[in-house]
């Protein structure tokens, strides 16, 4: 009938008053929608009341889903509610200062809480950033400590080689001392002169070789500054290339070339397939890095 007609239509436009009113204050479109059907359509305060619960949501100002539509269409065709008696301006005032005082208090609430959250995402870094610090100075020393005993091992070594080289000078020194004398005599007719056999020296015994399981390896970069690692004896040179590509602090790209001094050699292609036990660079040794 033409009364129901008209009934309706007030509906309608006290509905769309309410989403008016919604966007004077701010909301979009959608989100003042949302709102008004989320609380019935049961008046401005409720809604502003749950959007403000809602304000962190972006999801509330994407476009309506078919479903939500159907939703929509069945609350706007419901029988309309009791009419309510229009608020004074008084009593207008005083509901827009609760809700703003109430929109101030969520926005406070949610500052407060995003500031508690970045506190303790802070100090989550600084106690990660605090145990890190502590593990790299324990390797640190750990690697100062290895160096300094690989270094005193060396030294003494050294020693004992320049030892073996100075026996064996003195004792070339006498042979010829005592050819010589023999030779000296011979000439003069006179018979050579029985000397004491020399004490023949006792070849060395050869060292027992250790089963090494670490290369210690001293890597000099182009800036003078060293890396010092220790690999497993069975990689091959390749892992200990791709060790300094990652970890090289003095600015170089592309792919790392190595060099031994003592003795003097340049890796081949090769040698980087081949392991560290094969190229004689267990237990300990020093590579330089190629421009």
């Amino acid at each position: 009938s033409l009364l129901q007609e008209f009934s309706e239509f007030l509906v309608m436009a006290s509905k769309d008053n309410l989403v008016n009113m919604l966007l004077d204050m701010g909301f979009g479109n959608n989100r003042a929608v949302r709102g008004l059907q989320a609380t019935g359509f049961k008046g401005v305060e409720p809604a502003m009341e749950w959007l403000l619960a809602h304000a962190d949501d972006a999801s509330l100002d994407d476009d309506f889903t078919e479903e939500e539509a159907g939703e929509m269409k069945a609350k706007l065709e419901a029988p309309p509610e009791p009419e309510r008696k229009p608020l004074t301006e008084e009593e207008k005032k005083e509901k827009l200062a609760k809700l703003e005082e109430l929109r101030v208090k969520k926005r406070a609430e949610r500052l407060a809480r995003e500031s508690e959250e970045a506190k303790e995402k802070e100090k989550k870094r600084l106690a990660s950033g605090k145990d890190m610090g502590e593990i790299r100075q324990a390797i640190a020393e750990q690697e100062i400590r290895k160096l300094a005993d690989l270094r005193r091992r060396e030294k003494e070594e050294e020693k004992k080689a320049k030892a073996r080289i100075l026996a064996q000078i003195e004792a070339d020194k006498a042979s010829r001392r005592a050819e010589k004398e023999s030779a000296k005599l011979a000439k003069e007719g006179l018979p050579p002169k029985v000397v004491a056999a020399a004490p023949v020296a006792q070849p060395a015994q050869p060292a027992v070789k250790k089963d090494y399981t670490e290369a210690r390896l001293q890597i000099r970069q182009t800036n003078g500054q060293a890396i010092v690692h220790s690999f497993g004896v069975k990689e091959p040179l390749a892992a200990v290339r791709l060790y300094v590509e990652m970890n090289r602090s003095d600015g170089g790209t592309g792919t790392v070339k190595f060099m031994t001094n003592f003795p003097k050699k340049v890796f081949s292609d090769d040698d980087y397939e081949n392991t560290l036990e094969n190229l004689g660079l267990v237990p300990s040794a020093v590579l330089m890095v190629t421009k």
